[in-house]
């Protein structure tokens, strides 16, 4: 089952830990916000990943939601 990742960017304050921590999900863009490399996750690692730094997002601006499948 796919996963979408993606960043509020209302909430996001470019405080760099997403993408600290995981580098391979997440980048900060030219203005210094958080951008998910991808938006779409099925590798269960990655999902695993992603699920650990949403938690630990200090502005809880990331949001990993099951994919719609239809």
């Amino acid at each position: 089952m796919a996963w979408h990742l993606e960043v509020d960017r209302a909430l996001c304050f470019g405080t760099g830990l997403c993408s600290a921590t995981a580098p391979e999900l997440f980048t900060l863009g030219p203005d210094g916000y958080a951008v998910p490399r991808e938006s779409e996750l099925t590798d269960p690692a990655d999902i695993s990943v992603a699920e650990e730094v949403a938690e630990c997002c200090p502005r809880e601006a990331i949001i990993l939601r099951r994919a719609d499948p239809g």
